[in-house]
């Protein structure tokens, strides 16, 4: 689970910090840094999936010339604050680690424009919170014409390894072979067991960022057929047909998704039918109590989103993190009550987390005492180039003022914004 990230001259922010729970909830006015932390994550899996930073930044293309990961929006030249050298990502998350729950910081900079070789790694570090010594960490080494990463691990060793600069260490790390290792081992004089170690930890921090899932979802995409046996929605929604289908083939699932979809729509939907058309593509119907069928095709944009909201929660195979941009919308107001329910009960049961975006008022004012804990700020003060992010709880004298007023008041009055600017104006004096 991932429990902070924190951002150091990445895009508007210079240096801010998210405190992440089971759910969490990103309010804030346009331009003020929301979709820079989805883009923050985005690097972060991108480092997961074993990309170059060229590759993490632009776009990274697979044989056949297919598209596979889409870069971060700006690219290399407007991913720094304020055209900055260097940029940093920090994230703190737990996992599990011999039976024993473990608390880990991995934290990388880059230099996005270091040289003719592309985007390069300035240090990248990986260390367990109670240990004082890094797990590793590398640094960028310069020699005449030579350029790597020079690894210092645990015991204070520092190791000339053949580790490239222009792609995560960490990565690198859970894919070197046995016989690199064994070599590894030979020529720097570590022992197996401490060099393993190393390995075994990159991997739980590699497996900590991969299982992140950015939807968006797009009317257009939740309409398409697809094939029995796709199991994982696509970020716009692509595959809901045969993701819900397999969810029906769990009696017990399908009647907590009949009973979702029936709580959360005026239909009256008794049943789902997966008709499959000449190339053997199924499209999701749904039939009514009156015999009606409402194929994909014709159900509503929000329909059909809340049927992609919980068949990303209920399906076979969930991501342990989602992020949803606009979490409100297309859903109708007098539902959202039930769509904080039915995330607040998944994420209550640890196995799944999720960060969103939201402008919606009404939401706001539906959010339980649970949840607001998790809710947070991102702003810009006047005539500052910066955002910043703060928890709402932790503004001074928060928690009295929601005593008398609700969060959707306050941000409906942009109370939010003008306390933040009041204390900086007094700060400064």
């Amino acid at each position: 689970m991932l429990k902070k990230i924190r951002l150091k001259n990445f895009k508007n922010f210079q240096d801010a910090e998210l405190i992440l729970g089971p759910f969490t909830l990103l309010i804030g006015t346009n331009a003020s840094g929301k979709s820079n932390i989805r883009d923050a994550l985005r690097f972060l899996h991108g480092i997961a999936r074993g990309y170059n930073l060229a590759e993490i930044m632009g776009e990274k293309y697979v044989e056949g010339g297919v598209l596979q990961w889409r870069g971060i929006r700006g690219g290399t030249r407007e991913i720094t604050f304020l055209n900055s050298e260097t940029f940093t990502l920090e994230v703190e998350f737990t996992f599990d680690y011999q039976e024993e729950p473990q608390e880990a910081i991995y934290s990388i900079t880059v230099n996005p424009s270091s040289s003719t070789q592309g985007p390069q790694i300035f240090e990248e570090q990986l260390y367990l919170k109670n240990f004082s010594n890094p797990v590793f960490k590398c640094t960028l080494i310069k020699e005449s014409s030579e350029e790597y990463l020079q690894t210092q691990t645990e015991d204070g060793s520092c190791y000339k390894l053949t580790l490239s600069p222009s792609k995560p260490a960490v990565s690198q790390f859970t894919e070197i072979n046995v016989s690199r290792l064994i070599s590894y081992i030979f020529t720097e004089h570590l022992a197996e067991d401490h060099w393993t170690y190393i390995l075994s930890i990159s991997e739980q921090c590699v497996n900590a960022l991969n299982d992140i899932h950015f939807l968006d979802l797009n009317p257009e995409a939740l309409r398409l057929p697809s094939v029995v046996g796709q199991t994982i929605l696509g970020d716009r929604g692509e595959n809901l047909s045969s993701v819900l289908f397999d969810i029906c083939q769990d009696p017990q699932k399908k009647a907590i998704l009949l009973e979702w979809i029936q709580e959360l729509t005026p239909m009256d939907a008794q049943d789902f039918e997966f008709p499959s058309d000449f190339t053997g593509k199924i499209l999701l119907t749904l039939v009514e109590e009156s015999g009606q069928k409402i194929s994909a095709y014709s159900a509503s944009d929000g329909t059909l989103r809340f049927l992609a909201m919980i068949a990303a929660l209920l399906g076979s195979s969930p991501a342990k993190l989602y992020f949803f941009e606009e979490l409100d919308n297309g859903i109708h107001p007098t539902r959202l009550h039930l769509l904080l329910q039915l995330i607040e009960r998944q994420v209550s049961q640890g196995k799944i987390q999720m960060i969103a975006t939201t402008h919606s008022s009404q939401l706001l004012r539906l959010l339980s005492p649970n949840l607001l804990e998790s809710v947070s700020l991102t702003y810009r003060l006047e005539n500052r180039p910066d955002a910043k992010i703060i928890r709402i709880l932790d503004i001074p004298n928060a928690q009295e003022v929601l005593e008398k007023q609700t969060l959707a008041h306050l941000h409906e009055s942009a109370w939010l914004e003008n306390v933040m600017e009041f204390m900086s104006d007094e700060g400064e004096e």
